[in-house]
């Protein structure tokens, strides 16, 4: 066997121990250089941020609904050394794709810019031909309140009117059913299901409020088979004051979702609890998530982390009182691969919007800022 010389594999061995530290001291100085793959790290069009797919080279931005697509300010993040142009803070109009050139070191890459408006109009859909025509009380306060609340951009359409094309305007769809002696909902919508379907794997957003939580299932987005509390009662009496749980637990607190964002009305309780309806006659009417089966099963991940790992969906309230709380009333069904569209459903029997006897609900603000608030964040998705 050769006998190796010892100093010669030392010398070796130091001078590729040298080399390596090199080359990582000279990968972590062109780190911050731009490449053709990064030469745009961020860009804003107004207020909202823009998607940018450096590959292809092509930026798309979803600007808020009836936002003109002329004097925009671009807001370029890129790369020291890098130029633009159009050049960062430069007004520009969107009307059509804008190209946007790049210069480092007198290399040009070229990019698209696409803008894209949300549509605008939010969407009352009932069996009834008008709002006039609405039998049940708590359907028609509803679709009055959102009318005069969304004024210009409020549209009703009756069931028998629901085409993909009347929808082709809509930002958000809003669906609320209410009925007593059955929680099932009409065969006209139901004969209409496909219509919503495409509605919301296309991006079309819902708001489905009461027993219209049933529709989320209809359409395949909710295959939890968790809908399970319901109740379509006359009622009666009850003098407690009822409310929900926005804090859900202290692992799962949701008080800060825009759907919370409440600023001159009641908000929470002394126990942090969203107050809903006040003594009186209240009527009986429930169509909520039953998590009872994910705490039976025993998940590590707790029966909320696990709803939404399972099913896509985040509990954003729960009926208060419930020491379990597994009983869930308010949920945001996130997009997925085949729904591009987002979906909150609230289901809680004590969110009416019209008193049996009468009264003042005095907490009838924070039924509707919750309701307000969950349109207004859907619009912007």
């Amino acid at each position: 066997m050769k006998k190796v010389n010892k100093i010669y594999v030392f010398f070796i061995a130091a001078f590729i121990v040298f080399m390596c530290n090199a080359c990582d001291e000279r990968e972590n100085y062109d780190s911050d250089l731009p490449s053709s793959l990064n030469i745009i790290n961020a860009m804003k069009i107004g207020e909202t941020s823009a998607t940018i797919d450096n590959l292809s080279g092509v930026i798309n931005v979803v600007l808020p609904a009836n936002t003109s697509l002329q004097g925009l300010k671009l807001d370029i993040a890129s790369p020291k050394g890098v130029t633009t142009s159009p050049a960062n803070g430069t007004i520009v109009d969107l009307s059509n794709p804008l190209e946007l050139k790049t210069n480092f070191n007198g290399k040009i890459r070229n990019f698209i810019i696409n803008a894209k408006v949300l549509p605008n109009q939010i969407a009352f859909i009932n069996e009834a031909s008008s709002i006039e025509g609405i039998a049940d009380d708590d359907i028609k306060a509803i679709a009055k309140w959102a009318q005069s609340t969304y004024s210009n951009d409020f549209i009703y359409i009756p069931f028998n009117e629901l085409t993909i094309q009347s929808l082709a305007h809509v930002n958000v769809l809003l669906f609320y059913y209410d009925q007593e002696g059955s929680s099932a909902l009409p065969q006209a919508i139901l004969n209409k299901k496909n219509v919503i379907t495409q509605f919301v794997v296309e991006g079309g957003k819902m708001l489905t409020g009461g027993m219209a939580n049933t529709m989320i299932a209809e359409i395949g987005r909710d295959k939890s088979g968790l809908l399970t509390i319901k109740s379509n009662g006359s009622g009666g009496v009850n003098n407690d004051i009822w409310s929900i749980d926005g804090g859900v637990n202290f692992q799962n607190d949701q008080r800060n979702s825009p759907v919370f964002n409440f600023t001159t009305i009641i908000s929470t309780d002394l126990n942090g609890y969203f107050p809903v309806i006040n003594g009186g006659f209240k009527e009986d009417h429930n169509t909520m998530w039953d998590l009872g089966p994910l705490l039976a099963a025993g998940h590590q991940l707790g029966q909320f982390a696990e709803f939404q790992r399972l099913y896509g969906g985040k509990v954003l309230a729960t009926w208060s009182g419930v020491t379990d709380e597994a009983v869930a009333g308010i949920i945001e069904f996130a997009p997925t691969s085949v729904y591009a569209g987002t979906i909150i459903g609230i289901g809680f029997g004590g969110m009416e919007w019209s008193m049996n006897d009468n009264r003042t609900n005095v907490y009838d603000a924070n039924i509707k800022g919750i309701y307000r608030n969950s349109i207004d964040y859907l619009k912007t998705k």
